[in-house]
């Protein structure tokens, strides 16, 4: 009789350890799964203080992509604005580097979540909507920029064959291919004119147009901008994509000096 209890105990035990190891492989798999669900591409609604923490943490390019005179009542400081009813609203997303979250608004919400599904089918991955748009932003008593993206007089617009004779010169050439829409290009804008100042004996310093000039920025596939790339007797020498320091920037140039 013992020996039969005996048995019925094991066989007891056996069955709780096989449901334990299962339960605990199940949450591992679940564990697994969510981990997964994290770096799958998403497009993700968000309330104005979830995405002000989102472009607040420098890690999201912030797009607006209203009309011209509606970016002109005012904007969130530091956004690339692209029209969304532009015709070439697919080639300018095509130039904002895909590698990072982009956070995405218009007036009222509506226009920013087609946008997002357009930015989603061009490759973005990471996708945050403000809920309500720029009129939640301003509800919410959030400040505005009112500071126009004005034309620029000093980047260039240039044929490759144009190009091609800049590169020609005995002088190292830094270029900072750049679109007036860009934020991180516009904050670069300065950097780029100081150094194109005070190297001006020793280096070509451009800032050149990629929105005018297709042919330059298809030969030498020009995505995310601003992009830099230094030239020594015409060949390729060096390349960043993104914001970039002063001090860096005139390190290389000395390096190939």
């Amino acid at each position: 009789m013992k020996n039969k209890n005996y048995i019925v105990i094991f066989a007891l035990f056996i069955c709780i350890s096989i449901t334990l190891i299962s339960c605990k492989q199940s949450v591992s798999n679940n564990k697994i799964s969510e981990k997964a669900d994290i770096t799958k591409p998403f497009i993700k609604d968000v309330n104005v203080a979830e995405f002000k923490k989102i472009i607040d943490s420098g890690n999201a390019i912030l797009l607006d992509v209203r009309t011209p005179k509606e970016v002109a009542s005012g904007r969130i400081e530091g956004s690339s604005t692209i029209n969304f009813y532009s015709d070439e609203f697919i080639d300018k997303i095509n130039l904002i580097n895909k590698s990072k979250a982009i956070a995405v608004y218009c007036r009222s919400g509506r226009r920013s979540v087609m946008a997002a599904k357009v930015l989603q089918k061009n490759g973005f991955n990471k996708i945050y909507n403000l809920e309500g748009g720029i009129k939640a932003w301003e509800h919410e008593g959030l400040p505005l920029t009112k500071s126009t993206i004005s034309k620029d007089e000093h980047i260039k617009t240039l044929s490759l064959a144009d190009f091609e004779k800049v590169l020609k010169t005995n002088k190292i050439v830094l270029i900072d291919f750049h679109t007036v829409w860009c934020s991180p290009c516009r904050k670069m804008a300065p950097i780029i004119d100081e150094i194109e100042t005070e190297y001006k004996d020793k280096a070509v310093v451009m800032r050149v147009d990629v929105d005018n000039s297709k042919e330059i920025a298809k030969k030498y596939n020009i995505q995310g901008v601003p992009v830099f790339i230094l030239f020594k007797n015409g060949v390729e020498k060096w390349k960043h994509n993104g914001i970039i320091s002063k001090k860096e920037l005139t390190q290389q140039i000395n390096n190939k000096l």
